[in-house]
């Protein structure tokens, strides 16, 4: 199917996919991170301090995610899309007005549970269940909704910060979010779409069939070798982007700059994710899983190595590679390795797993910064994990085996 057949058929699911995709950048690092000074500021914490706050919210909701995420198996994409976004604006109000640790606590666990937990979640799997031959492609652009936030809202939420304060940015955040539920559901009933959800069919199958356990899940050797690239991303990405302004602060770098930087690193992964569907849809995701960590493993080194005025140009460049790939990729091995009958379920368990390894790195990068061990020490140990980590991943079948099998969901 060319391009253009692909976008004239399934142009409402791919829209949706990438409008939740988007959205689910208010409860990302990248957003969260410009507000990290002036809340550490406002509270009185150290790095290791708020790092660590935020690594227990992040991990709390990465382990809700395990039941929460596979719920999207059995019910309406927009009803869960509606809970997150409700959810999602809650906690971006409750964190402007937040008086104390516990409130400032509880509102980063909302943040990263409704934004980026469900909303990512759901804005994947509105396209992961397409047919083989199409869901690179689908995926690709719906995918296209994380470097387009990545792109625009972190000089957006800057200037913004600058002119209302943290507290005020978080509250006009909350009405965009309001603003673009109200506007879904209105075009939603303006723009019917005359054929059935794609979705709909895999989740009546799903009604009547649990799917596989957790624990066999968790047995297979086929999940196990994935795991470490798996999480390689996003767990070393969050480090990077919740402490960049502290890496800003140590490599001298301006505010613009770095602004600018993180806007070629949205670019960069916009054309790398529309490439990644191309050779997911020609070459199978299995084989584009050893290499796709290449570009983070080399910004790693230019970190640790270099030191110029062009360096963070380099640096979120090379991390756009790996960015544009992260969840197309992923999404289509879990479906070429276990079928999409379940997927829902499976992705969640990954997903869960990415976000507990996610939620690690602040804490534990800020109090190793506490502790004065060197920014170029910690990229050379992430770029030792990654190439580790890559090379596992070459004794995964080439082709995807059967589906989950759904008797007694004892077995994969």
């Amino acid at each position: 199917m060319k391009f253009h057949d692909l976008l004239r058929h399934y142009w409402h699911i791919i829209g949706l996919g990438f409008a939740l995709t988007f959205l689910s950048s208010f409860g990302q690092t990248f957003f969260i991170s410009l507000s990290g000074p002036d809340i550490r500021a406002a509270f009185g914490l150290t790095h290791g301090a708020f790092g660590s706050i935020y690594s227990v919210a992040t991990l709390s909701s990465g382990l809700l995610m395990i039941w929460v995420g596979s719920v999207i198996d059995r019910v309406d994409i927009r009803l869960y899309a509606t809970t997150a976004m409700l959810g999602l604006t809650v906690a971006a109000i409750s964190l402007s007005f937040a008086p104390n640790l516990l409130v400032l606590g509880l509102s980063l666990f909302a943040l990263r549970l409704f934004g980026q937990g469900m909303l990512s979640h759901a804005g994947v799997m509105s396209t992961a269940r397409l047919h083989e031959g199409v869901r690179g492609r689908a995926l690709g652009v719906a995918a296209l909704g994380f470097p387009a936030g990545e792109a625009t809202l972190p000089a957006l939420a800057l200037a913004l910060i600058a002119a209302f304060g943290w507290t005020g940015t978080w509250r006009i955040a909350a009405l965009v979010i309001v603003a673009a539920l109200a506007t879904g559901w209105l075009l939603g009933f303006l723009l019917r779409a005359r054929d059935a959800d794609i979705e709909e069919t895999a989740r009546k199958k799903t009604l009547s069939d649990t799917g596989p356990r957790w624990a066999d899940i968790l047995r297979d050797w086929r999940f196990l070798a994935l795991i470490p690239t798996m999480i390689g991303y996003p767990a070393i990405m969050t480090a990077y982007f919740f402490h960049q302004r502290f890496i800003a602060d140590v490599k001298g770098w301006s505010l613009e700059l770095l602004a600018s930087s993180i806007t070629l690193f949205a670019l960069v992964s916009v054309v790398v994710a529309m490439s990644a569907g191309s050779f997911v849809d020609r070459f199978g995701a299995v084989r584009l899983s050893h290499f796709y960590l290449a570009g983070m493993s080399a910004a790693s080194i230019a970190l640790a190595t270099f030191d110029a005025p062009f360096l963070p140009l380099v640096f979120f460049g090379l991390i756009g590679l790996t960015s544009g790939c992260t969840n197309v990729v992923i999404a289509a091995v879990l479906a070429e390795l276990f079928g999409t009958a379940h997927l829902g379920k499976i992705r969640a368990l990954a997903g869960a797993i990415m976000v507990v390894a996610s939620a690690a790195t602040p804490g534990a990068i800020g109090l190793l910064f506490d502790a004065g061990v060197s920014l170029e020490a910690i990229c050379i140990g992430f770029t030792i994990y990654m190439l580790i980590a890559a090379a596992i991943t070459f004794v995964l079948p080439f082709r995807g085996l059967r589906a989950c099998s759904p008797r007694k969901g004892r077995r994969l």
